[in-house]
C-alpha cells in the first residue's frame, strides 16, 4: 500500500471524537456534552430561498473564490466599525470558517521547516494546522501563568522562544481553553515583539463576542503598528451560533489578497453560496441581541464558577474554564478522570490536547447545554473529583 504524507500522519485524530465514543458507549440517560465548544443559542440566520437582486448572485451559482462581494462588503463594514479605521473590501477573504482561514494563512506565509510560536494552552487544532502546512509548531506556555499572575512577563517568555526559523505567532483572544484575555497593554507588548523580530501575528478572534471585560473585545489590528503584520480570523460559528454554515472570514494586511485567495482557491475554491447568504443575513443581527447572548454566557460562567469545587482558571471571556486536576496525580490520572466523567454521561475535553504541558487539566464548556443541565453536571463532576481525590 502506498504511504501517505508525513505531516498528515503525525497529526492525531480529533480527541473530541474519542470522548463522544465513550459517551455513546455508556449511554447515560442524562448526557451533558460539555466537551464541545458551542452554545445553546439559536442561529442568527438560516438558509432560505432568495432572488438574485438580494445578494447579487443566485443560489445555484458558485461564488467567487474570495467570497460574494456583498458579503465581503458587509464584513468590511463591520470591521471598520469595530476598529474605527477603514477596512477595504480587498482586505477581506471569505473562508470556510476560522479553521480554513488559519490554514490559508499558514500555507501562504510558511516555507517547509519554518516555526510558528503557538501561545499555549491553545485551540486544540492549531498545532496540527501548522504541521499540515509543513511548518513546525513550538508551544509557548503563557496563559496558565497569566491566569495565576496577570503581571507575569509573558513577552520575555515568547522572546526567549524566537529562533532563526520563527515566522509567526499564533494566539486566540479570549483564550480557548483558559478564558484568559489579553488587554490592550499586553497586546501592545506582543505587537512590539513581532515588530522587533519581523514576525506575522495570527490573531484568532473566534470568541470576540464573548469578551466579558468592561472594555470589551480589542481587535489586535487596532494596536499601533499591528495592522501591517496581523491576520485577523473571525468566525460565524461562535458569534452568530452558526457552526453548520462553516463561514468565517480573514482580514489581512493590504496587498496580500491575491496570494491568500490563491491558497483559498486551491483548497476550497469557494464557500458554498447558500452558506454565504446565511452569513450575509446574520450580519444584520442587532448589536443588542449579540450583547444579550454575551450576558447570558457570562451568567453561565458565573453560575459555573460558583458551583465548581475543583480548582479552575478565572474567565474573562470565551466559553470555557480549564479544570486543574493535578492534585489527582500525573497526567494519566487526569485522563482517567475524563474517562470516568464520560462513563457518568459528562463530556470533558482532555487537557493534553491543548498543549503538551496540560496533561493534568481538562476543559469544560459552560455554554454547551442549558444552564440547569450544566449546573447539574458540575455537581456530578464535583462528586467524581472528590471520589478520585480520596481514593486509596
Amino acid at each position: 500500500m502506498p504511504s501517505i504524507g508525513r505531516p498528515l500522519a503525525e497529526i492525531p485524530a480529533s480527541p473530541l471524537t474519542a470522548v463522544e465514543r465513550l459517551l455513546q458507549q455508556h449511554r447515560h440517560e442524562n448526557l451533558a456534552r460539555l466537551h464541545q465548544g458551542k452554545t445553546v443559542f439559536t442561529p442568527c440566520a438560516t438558509t432560505r430561498p432568495w432572488e438574485r437582486p438580494e445578494f447579487g448572485i443566485a443560489a445555484h451559482e458558485h461564488a467567487p473564490p474570495a467570497g460574494v462581494p456583498a458579503l465581503r462588503e458587509r464584513f468590511a463594514e463591520a470591521a471598520t466599525a469595530r476598529r474605527g479605521t477603514p477596512v477595504g473590501v480587498d482586505e477581506v477573504l471569505v473562508t470556510g470558517g476560522a479553521t480554513h482561514a488559519i490554514a490559508v494563512v499558514l500555507h501562504a506565509v510558511l516555507e517547509p521547516g519554518d516555526e510558528v510560536l503557538v501561545l499555549s494552552p491553545q485551540w486544540l487544532f492549531a498545532t496540527g494546522l501548522v504541521r499540515a502546512a509543513a511548518g513546525v509548531p513550538r508551544e509557548v506556555p503563557v496563559f496558565l501563568e497569566l491566569s495565576r499572575d496577570p503581571a507575569y512577563d509573558f513577552a520575555a517568555t515568547i522572546e526567549a522562544a524566537v529562533g532563526p526559523r520563527t515566522r509567526a505567532v499564533y494566539f486566540n483572544n479570549p483564550n480557548n481553553p483558559t478564558g484568559y484575555r489579553f488587554d490592550a497593554h499586553q497586546l501592545a507588548e506582543l505587537v512590539a515583539l513581532a515588530r522587533r523580530h519581523d514576525l506575522w501575528l495570527i490573531a484568532d478572534n473566534a470568541y470576540e463576542n464573548y469578551d466579558f471585560s468592561p472594555d470589551g473585545f480589542i481587535d489586535t489590528a487596532t494596536i499601533t503598528g499591528a495592522a501591517e503584520r496581523t491576520f485577523s480570523m473571525h468566525s460565524c460559528s461562535k458569534t452568530y451560533a452558526m457552526p453548520g454554515a462553516r463561514v468565517g472570514h480573514l482580514i489581512h494586511p493590504p496587498g496580500l489578497g491575491e496570494v491568500l485567495t490563491k491558497w483559498s482557491l486551491h483548497t476550497l475554491y469557494s464557500v458554498a453560496t447558500a452558506a454565504q447568504f446565511a452569513a450575509f443575513e446574520a450580519l444584520a443581527t442587532p448589536q443588542e441581541e449579540l450583547a444579550l447572548r454575551r450576558a447570558r454566557a457570562a451568567e453561565s460562567w458565573r453560575r459555573t464558577d460558583e458551583a465548581l469545587q475543583i480548582p479552575h482558571t478565572p474567565v474573562a471571556g470565551g466559553l470555557y474554564t480549564f479544570l486543574d486536576l493535578r492534585a489527582l496525580g500525573d497526567g494519566e490520572a487526569g485522563d482517567a478522570f475524563v474517562r470516568r466523567c464520560a462513563e457518568e454521561g459528562i463530556g470533558l475535553a482532555p487537557g493534553r490536547v491543548f498543549g503538551e504541558h496540560c496533561a493534568g487539566w481538562a476543559r469544560i464548556c459552560f455554554t454547551a447545554a442549558p444552564p440547569a443541565q450544566v449546573h447539574e453536571a458540575v455537581l456530578r463532576i464535583n462528586k467524581i473529583y472528590q471520589e478520585f481525590l480520596h481514593a486509596d
